[in-house]
């Protein structure tokens, strides 16, 4: 039986976070259906909400499913979904034909591993034949949203911004600050440093799907 890349996630102690449970749940599912949209080229099985604050999903490769991962965790920093997932990747088999129109209603060993790993306390849990490169994956994943603590979603168009952006001055006109705001901000909350760990996980995730 063929082997695939299982991508599963919950939401973090959903029924006692604000918004209220219902709010929260349809936010939750807004924001996994614009994942299938935006990343249906390497989706096989779409990305399923199978209980309320929980979803499935099966995708092509390791870079894909990374790719999801760290969009994901984007729109939690600009704000847009309030509430922290916890993710595991797996590479197992599946024993029951993929469905292409909902990750719900299939088997398998792969299905059974990521289930069981989701309810442990990493946020981001890779699990790979190549153990090596899924503890990489997994530790710069947990080190490189650590390094957002201390970003609010307020700043998150400016902060984005400075990634894509090395002018300091540039980047202070468009949001109507001075050159020196924007370099202490790249400097104290270490918006550079999660650019380039952004990439190296990417590019490993690139390397992995190879």
């Amino acid at each position: 039986m063929p082997n695939y890349f299982v991508v599963m996630a919950d939401v973090i102690a959903s029924r006692s976070r604000e918004p209220q449970p219902q709010q929260l749940m349809g936010e939750f599912e807004r924001l996994v259906n614009t994942a299938n949209t935006l990343f249906s080229e390497g989706i096989l099985s779409p990305l399923t909400i199978t209980l309320d604050d929980e979803f499935q999903g099966v995708v092509k490769t390791l870079h894909d499913a990374v790719k999801v991962l760290v969009w994901l965790e984007e729109v939690r920093l600009r704000g847009d979904f309030g509430s922290q997932l916890r993710y595991v990747v797996h590479y197992g088999e599946i024993t029951t034909p993929l469905n292409p129109q909902l990750a719900y209603g299939m088997l398998g060993p792969g299905l059974a591993a990521a289930r069981e790993k989701r309810r442990g306390r990493s946020r981001f849990r890779i699990e790979l034949p190549d153990r090596r490169l899924a503890s990489q994956l997994s530790q710069l994943l947990e080190v490189m949203f650590a390094l957002t603590r201390g970003w609010k979603s307020e700043d998150a168009s400016l902060l984005f911004d400075m990634m894509r952006n090395q002018n300091n001055e540039a980047v202070a006109v468009e949001h109507g600050k001075n050159r020196s705001q924007v370099w202490k901000r790249r400097k104290n909350l270490y918006v550079d440093e999660y650019a380039a760990l952004k990439d190296v996980v990417l590019g490993l995730s690139e390397e992995g799907a190879r």
